[in-house]
């Protein structure tokens, strides 16, 4: 349920999720997928910084892992993940 007290309008939120990734030999293959929205303080960047070192080692796909923006910010900063670490999206 999304946090009423949060300052992001609609709430921050977090998902874990079983997800299907098809079958291998009649057998159903399944991945953990985690989705989450949140409004973090300045002072507070660096702990996304320790999710993200976690979960970037036990990244299955290489690819996109979503965005943050600073709060005054208009654009948005991607990250990817890949070969156990992850960083903004190189153009």
């Amino acid at each position: 349920m999304p946090d009423p007290d949060s300052r992001l309008p609609g709430g921050d939120f977090a998902s874990l999720r079983r997800q299907s990734r098809g079958s291998l030999a009649g057998r159903e293959l399944c991945a953990w997928g985690l989705f989450s929205r949140n409004f973090w303080l300045d002072d507070e960047m660096g702990e996304l910084v320790t999710i993200l070192d976690l979960l970037a080692p036990r990244i299955e796909d290489p690819g996109y892992g979503g965005y943050f923006r600073e709060e005054y910010d208009t654009e948005p900063t991607i990250f990817t993940f890949g070969n156990g670490t992850y960083g903004p999206l190189k153009l």
